[in-house]
Order: C-alpha cells, then structure tokens, then sequence
C-alpha cells in the first residue's frame, strides 16, 4: 500500500466514524443482532424500575381510600340480657329484655369524601407518569453518554492509529513518486511525543467509556459481559416555536397535572370539613320486653334518632386549616408553572443555540478541515508538504471532530430536558431523536 493510499484509509476512517467497530469489547460482541436504542433501553429500565412498582403501589392505596370514601358506617347492635321479667314471675333465668339495632346515616359528608379520594388518585397517577418520565430522563442521559464516549474511543483509536503508521514511517523513505524524505531528530521526537499523547488520550477515553458502559449496565441490570452495540449519534431535531410550546405546557406538563389534582382535593376537603360540623345522624330501632303491673309481659318497638348540635364546636379550625391547604397547593402551582415556564425558556434557547453553533461548526469548521487534510494527504505524497503538516492536518480535524461530539451531545441533553418540562415520553422519539 502506497503512502497515499494508507493516508486515504485513515482520513476515511476520521471522517465516518464507524461505530460498530471491533477496538472494544462492547463493540467486537456482535452476538446480539438488535443495537441498544433508546427506546430498548427506557422499555428495559421501565420493566425492572422499583420506583414504577413503588408508584403503582401509590396508585392501589388511593383507590383503596376511595372504596372506603364511598363505605356506610358499620351499624351496631346491643342486646341487654337480664333476669327481671324471670324473677317477676318467681322464676330462674335469664331472658333477653331488649335489643337495639342503630346505624349511622352520612347524609352530607359521602360525596366531598369521594371527592378527596378521586383526586387522589389522579393525583398519585400523574405522580406515576412523573416517575416515569424521570426515568426515561436518566436512562437518556446515561444512554446519550455512553454513545459519546463510544464515539471519542474511536476517534481516539483512530488518531492513535495514524500516530503509530507515522511513526513507523519514520526513516529514509523513495516512495512510487520517487520523492526521499528525511525527518530531522527534532521532528522525530515530537512525533513521539505526538504519538505517546495519542496513547494517553486513548487510555483515558476508553477508561471514560467503560465508566459509561457500566453505569449503564448497572441502571439497566445487565449481565457483566452482555454485549452493548450502539448506534451512531445525531444531531437532535428543532424544537418547535416556543409560544407553541408555552401553550401546550399548561396541558402536557404532568408536574402542573399532579398539583391541579391535589388542589381539587384540597377544595374538596374544605366542603368535607364543613360537612363535618355535623355528626352522622344515627338511627336506632328498638326491640324490648317489659313487666306492667300485673305481673304480664308484653313486647315493645321504637325509633330513635339521634343528631348532634353543633352549638359550641362547629370544626372551624379544620375547616380553616382545609383553606389554608388550598391556599398553600395553589401558590405551589404558581411556582411550579414560573419554574417550568423558565425551565422551558431556557432549554428552547440553549437547544436551539446549540444547533445553529453545531450546524455552523460543521459547515465552517469542520467540513473545511475534512477537506484541509485530504489536500495536505495529496500534497504530502508528492513531497510539497512535511510530516508536521500532515500532523497538523490531523490533528485540526480530529480536534474539530472531538468538538463537533461535545455540541451534539450538548444539544441533546437540552432536547432531554426540554422534553421532560413538557412532559413528553421519549418513547415517542424514533432511534433516539428528540423530535419536539
């Protein structure tokens, strides 16, 4: 292979960063034909999350409160058991004198009661969707992390790569071109040193990228050695205009849903408190046996009801203090909106700086050091460039293509964020894309 040829392999390499290749062991593992995407990884995370379990079983309580809500009192029943009637008629035993059945009626609390329990339930379900989407923003950004750090590994490796085929090169060399090059002794040692940074630079990324991998496998619960095939990022896609998305927050953020819940359930335990100044009224039959005064028994019924008169104690400090709940969850939902309505502003700004910059870079960056080393290459082979040049070249494009990484990268945690304020699944995404 000429020496132009093996510079034309390796600029293909830096330019199309192969992410299934065989430098690693998660990427040389291509036993598993399916790649790890995002939503594979947020299913996974989702089907084995104890906070999902911990959030259903939230959801069982509330409906068990509104079972009860909706539940009469348990009646009662005395029975007074006695020997008068028995000694009356100079008898022994014992007979039963009477027996009272009483059940208490709730006239007015059953409905706000239900009331309270209901909300509480949306409540807590919105409390599960919440739950939810903060896990598939973590699995996201654990996701988004590890493909970076797989696509710096191979950048890496592939500039350690060139550093080591120019090294080898190092000596006096009459190419196809008849072209003899000599490399002085300075320049030689700074090829080494050139060439010792891009191991280092190596080691430390792929320690980064195993950092990655297991903080993955970990959250993921993945075997040790289960293969992890990634595939390739991209740039995010643009948000939507942010008065649209300002309109639609008030709808689609969970966070402001879970609080709307709780303040209906605060309203409607103002009018259960005040439905309590008032006992449950209780109604009682009455079965019983007496003794007149000639020595006859006889059989008797009644009817009692029994209701209490708030003259003194009206449950007004409940009820005050069921106001101030009301009062209090509203102005959490006031500053629940003010952050949200910031977090939105800033993560729409921030995305869309990040594209412009990312789709600027590449155009004037970039893509024109692509094009700087594939000239210095061809320059290099007829000898009208040095050794350090060609480095130089490299090294501007490799640098250009580590940064080009960290702005996509960048723009998708904001993509992250900003789906997650509006409370979006990213389910919803197709091979990862945050499409807002």
């Amino acid at each position: 292979m000429t020496g132009r040829q093996k510079m034309a392999a390796l600029t293909l390499l830096g330019g199309s960063i192969a992410i299934f290749g065989a430098a690693h062991p998660a990427s040389a593992a291509s036993s598993d034909p399916q790649p790890w995407t995002l939503q594979r990884s947020i299913e996974r995370a989702i089907a084995i999350a104890p906070e999902i379990q911990r959030a259903k079983a939230g959801i069982r309580a509330g409906q068990g409160d509104e079972i009860r809500a909706g539940e009469w009192p348990n009646p009662s029943v005395s029975v007074r058991y006695e020997n008068n009637i028995r000694r009356m008629y100079r008898e022994s035993g014992y007979t039963i004198d009477e027996l009272t059945y009483s059940q208490p009626i709730p006239l007015w609390r059953i409905k706000p009661q239900q009331k309270v329990a209901q909300e509480g339930v949306l409540a807590a379900r919105a409390n599960a969707l919440q739950t939810r989407l903060d896990i598939e923003s973590h699995v996201a950004r654990l996701f988004l992390s590890l493909q970076v750090a797989h696509d710096k590994l191979n950048l890496a490796e592939q500039r350690q790569r060139f550093t080591r085929q120019l090294i080898r090169s190092l000596r006096k060399v009459s190419g196809e071109s008849g072209i003899v090059r000599y490399v002085k002794p300075l320049d030689r040692a700074r090829m080494q040193l050139l060439a010792e940074t891009a191991n280092q630079d190596t080691a430390a990324a792929r320690n980064s990228y195993h950092e990655s991998l297991d903080r993955f496998r970990n959250y993921l619960d993945l075997p040790a050695r289960a293969p992890v095939r990634l595939p390739s990022i991209h740039p995010a896609a643009a948000p939507a205009p942010l008065p649209k998305l300002r309109h639609q927050l008030e709808g689609s953020a969970v966070a402001l849903r879970r609080l709307k819940h709780r303040i209906k359930a605060a309203e409607a335990g103002v009018d259960l408190q005040k439905a309590r100044r008032i006992s449950d009224p209780v109604l009682t039959f009455v079965h019983g046996r007496n003794v007149n005064i000639y020595n006859s028994s006889y059989s008797y019924n009644g009817v009692l009801l029994s209701v209490t008169l708030p003259l003194w104690d009206q449950n007004t400090g409940n009820i005050e203090k069921a106001r101030a709940n009301v009062a209090r969850n509203q102005s959490r939902l006031a500053i629940a909106k003010r952050q949200l309505v910031g977090q939105l502003s800033q993560n729409h700004m921030r995305l869309q700086h990040l594209l412009n910059q990312a789709d600027r870079f590449k155009k004037r960056v970039l893509q024109p050091a692509h094009q700087f080393l594939r000239d210095t290459e061809r320059h290099y082979d007829v000898g009208a460039a040095t050794s350090l040049a060609l480095i130089d070249a490299y090294n501007t494009y490799f640098n250009a293509k580590n940064r080009y990484l960290d702005l996509l990268f960048r723009s998708h945690q904001s993509a992250i964020g900003l789906n997650r304020v509006l409370g979006r699944s990213l389910l919803q995404q197709d091979s990862g894309k945050a499409r807002l």
